[in-house]
C-alpha cells in the first residue's frame, strides 16, 4: 500500500469521529512509529490549510492525549464549512426577490438551488410563498450568461460588442469593460472609473443595464486596463451616491434635513450630523455631483433644503419650479414674497 492510501484510509477513519490508537495503526499497516506520526503531521497541515480564512466556531484538529492516541476534534464542522444555515439562505433569497433583477425563470433556478441547501427546506418555502407567487422581475433576458461573459471579458482584457437602446435611440457599441456593479434592480457593465461620462449621450456612456444590452459578445480586441489609481471603485460609488448609482465629481454637500434622520445617515455612509435644532438636522454629506444625487435631492420633496454647494441647490429649485409648470401652476415674485399661482384655475 502506498503511503497516499495509507494517509487517505487512516483521515476515513478519523472522520468517524472514534479515537484511534498509534500501535492500532502501526500494526494495521505494518509501519514503524515515526511513519505513523508523519501520516498525523501530514494530515495535520491539510487541515490547517483548508480551514484557513473559514468561518468555524473552533478549529478543526486532530487531538493528542499524550498516550499514542488520536481523535479528530469537532469533524463536524468539516461538512459545514460551505454551508449556509437556514435562516442565512432564507435572507439571501429575500434580497433575491426583493431586487427584481432577474427574469422569474433564472430566479427560480436560484430558488431551488438555494432551498436544496436548507435543512428545513419547506420552512424556508413558506416564508417565500406569497412573493415567489406574485414574482415579475425587471429583466427579460436570462442575464447569467451574460455577467459570465463580461467577467470572462475583463481577465481577458477584451472588447465586447453589443446593441444598446436608450431614450428611443440604438447604436452597436465596443467598449472595454472594468467591472460589474449592481444598483437598485439592475446589474450594470462599467467601462470608466466611476468619475467617468454618465449621461444620455449613447455614444459617450460608460454604465450600461446588461439586461438592455443584445448581441453581446467578446472581441479579439485587446486593450489594457486602466492604472490602478484611475481604477473604478463601486464602493467609493455606493457610498456616494445611495440608491441611484450614477457617475461624478466627489462633492462636500450641506443640508438641512427636516424628518428623522437615518433617511440620509443610513443611505449616505459617510455623512454626519453637524448642528440640530428642535426637528430641524444639519447634516454634511460625502457624495458626488452626479444625476443619481439629484434625483435623490428630488425624491425628498419638502423634507430637504440644499444649502450648498451652489450648484446642487440651484438644480434642485430649476427643477421644482419646472415641475410645477409642467402641472400648469407658475412660480413668481412680488416683493420679497415667492407665489405659487394656479394657471389653470383662470
Amino acid at each position: 500500500m502506498n503511503g497516499q492510501k495509507r494517509i487517505l484510509m487512516i483521515f476515513l477513519q478519523l472522520l468517524r469521529g472514534r479515537k484511534i490508537t498509534k500501535r492500532e495503526l502501526m500494526a494495521t499497516f505494518d509501519k514503524k512509529e515515526s511513519t505513523i506520526q508523519r501520516d498525523m503531521a501530514i494530515i495535520d497541515e491539510v487541515l490547517l490549510e483548508e480551514i484557513e480564512g473559514k468561518t468555524m466556531r473552533e478549529t478543526v484538529f486532530v487531538a493528542r492525549d499524550g498516550k499514542g492516541n488520536y481523535q479528530l476534534k469537532d469533524y463536524g464542522n468539516l461538512f459545514d464549512l460551505e454551508k449556509l444555515s437556514d435562516e442565512e439562505l432564507l435572507v439571501l433569497l429575500k434580497i433575491l426577490y426583493g431586487s427584481r433583477v432577474f427574469n422569474a425563470h433564472e430566479l427560480k433556478q436560484m430558488h431551488e438551488k438555494l432551498l436544496s441547501m436548507a435543512q428545513q427546506p419547506e420552512i424556508l418555502q413558506n416564508f417565500l410563498r406569497n412573493e415567489e407567487f406574485y414574482y415579475e422581475g425587471v429583466a427579460k433576458n436570462d442575464l447569467l450568461d451574460q455577467i459570465q461573459l463580461i467577467c470572462e471579458a475583463i481577465q481577458e482584457s477584451r472588447l465586447v460588442e453589443f446593441t444598446y437602446t436608450k431614450n428611443g435611440v440604438t447604436k452597436t457599441l465596443k467598449r472595454l469593460p472594468e467591472a460589474i456593479h449592481f444598483s437598485d434592480m439592475y446589474f450594470y457593465m462599467i467601462s470608466d472609473n466611476h468619475y467617468g461620462k454618465d449621461n444620455a449621450n449613447l455614444t459617450e456612456m460608460n454604465k450600461f443595464r446588461i439586461n438592455n444590452m443584445e448581441n453581446l459578445q467578446k472581441l479579439a480586441e485587446y486593450l489594457p486596463h486602466k492604472a490602478y489609481k484611475e481604477r473604478y471603485e463601486g464602493g467609493v460609488l455606493r457610498n456616494q451616491t445611495g440608491k441611484f448609482s450614477y457617475f461624478g465629481q466627489p462633492i462636500t454637500m450641506i443640508v438641512e434635513f427636516y424628518f428623522d434622520p437615518v433617511y440620509v445617515l443610513d443611505r449616505f455612509p459617510n455623512s454626519k450630523i453637524i448642528r440640530q435644532e428642535d426637528n430641524v438636522y444639519t447634516i454634511e454629506m460625502q457624495v458626488n455631483d452626479g444625476y443619481g444625487m439629484k434625483m435623490w435631492l428630488l425624491s425628498q420633496g419638502d423634507m430637504i433644503k440644499v444649502l450648498s454647494p451652489a450648484s446642487m441647490r440651484d438644480y434642485t429649485v430649476n427643477e421644482m419650479i419646472g415641475a410645477l409648470e409642467s402641472y400648469g401652476f407658475e412660480v413668481y415674485k412680488d416683493g420679497e414674497q415667492k407665489h405659487v399661482q394656479d394657471l389653470d384655475s383662470n
